[in-house]
């Protein structure tokens, strides 16, 4: 079979089994289908590369029109992918503007990424590199060798990748990404394996726990998911231990979705516990939550609402919890549109109540999201 008919026969599949879903990233997705993050992606814990099949559902069912399908495919055995996403954001405090101030206004590049997926043995031996080329830094967010196809649907990889904590969501400004430190920007380097046997999943990762940098210490980080999928529900729990110098941090969290209808429901809530080894300095404990509802309008049409909330606390020595005043909360409203293929749009209204770090912002955000 030739690679055009192959591509043509992956998108009628994909139009039959997923009608009028989309495909990217962003775990209400994989709520809506019932798949696995492992189905579309090169890294069995999603987020990065898409691979032949998300490739050919992204094109085939997330756009409001798609055209013909484009293979991310050099040749038989090498494959090469591509996210750009720019970014125009104006702060719109209501006291600013009442003083006179104008809003504040920035242009940026938030992502800027290509992937390689080598194919050493098809199926099972790859070599994947995710290369972040600008706007500040050239530098691989990932690169590791997979090995797949083990006993009960299992995998093993080595080299530098994100961790496997949590919900994957693209905005690394929810609390529950930002403050458990599990985000697009702190991959590391290390060992994972995993096991997907029917519905149930569960990775385990052993690494450095130094953000990517190079090992100063013989202590390490041990991040670990498990994680129940059905076709239109998933529950699961992750958490991470890390030792270092002076300072422990283990992390918990529960997460789970549902869908009914045009309708995606997730949430998470975790907690993060740092305890220092000297007396003198006091433990901090952080509480963090999310909601996040997702409504199809329409084929490529998607309204996206989030709410999160961060209480961080103080632990003394005697076992009293001291309450901060500085909790802070993060709502965001929107709309995702999908035009054609390889072509996202996104308008959001951002709120954050930043009690105890200055004042409140309110955000409007316009990004143009390119992805192949």
């Amino acid at each position: 079979m030739s690679l055009r008919t192959g591509l043509g026969a992956a998108s009628v599949v994909l139009a039959a089994a997923f009608p009028l879903q989309e495909a990217s990233a962003e775990p209400y997705l994989a709520l809506r289908t019932g798949a696995k993050c492992a189905q579309c992606h090169v890294n069995r814990t999603g987020g990065g590369g898409r691979n032949a099949f998300g490739s050919a559902w992204a094109q085939t069912q997330l756009p409001m029109r798609s055209a013909d399908i484009r293979s991310r495919g050099l040749n038989d055995w090498l494959s090469v992918g591509l996210d750009l996403r720019t970014l125009g954001s104006w702060n719109v405090n209501v006291g600013d503007a009442l003083d006179g101030i104008a809003p504040n206004t920035a242009f940026d590049i938030s992502e800027a990424q290509v992937q390689l997926e080598a194919r050493l043995v098809s199926n099972r031996v790859a070599f994947y590199v995710d290369q972040t080329v600008g706007p500040d830094r050239a530098i691989a967010r990932e690169a590791f060798g997979l090995v797949e196809q083990l006993p009960l649907n299992g995998y093993a990889k080595v080299g530098k990748f994100m961790l496997p904590y949590g919900w994957r969501l693209w905005d690394d400004g929810e609390f529950i990404r930002e403050e458990t430190g599990f985000t697009y920007l702190t991959p590391d380097l290390g060992i994972e394996i995993g096991i997907e046997p029917g519905p149930l999943s569960l990775f385990v990762a052993l690494t450095n726990g130094s953000v990517g940098a190079s090992e100063g210490n013989s202590q390490k980080m041990l991040t670990s998911s498990a994680l129940l999928t059905l076709s239109r529900f998933r529950v699961g729990a992750s958490a991470s231990h890390n030792s270092g110098p002076g300072l422990q941090t283990n992390t918990v969290g529960a997460f789970g979705g549902i869908s009914v209808g045009p309708l995606a429901l997730l949430g998470e809530v975790d907690a993060v516990f740092d305890s220092f080894d000297d007396p003198a300095v006091e433990n901090n404990d952080e509480f963090l939550a999310l909601v996040e509802g997702n409504l199809q309008l329409r084929r490529g049409v998607n309204l996206k609402a989030t709410h999160g909330f961060h209480n961080p606390t103080a632990s003394i020595r005697d076992d009293t919890t001291v309450l901060t005043e500085d909790q802070r909360a993060r709502t965001r409203v929107g709309l995702e549109v999908f035009p054609i293929s390889f072509v996202q749009l996104s308008a959001f209204y951002v709120r954050l109540d930043n009690a105890g770090e200055g004042d409140d912002v309110d955000r409007v955000t316009l990004e143009l999201h390119l992805h192949f």
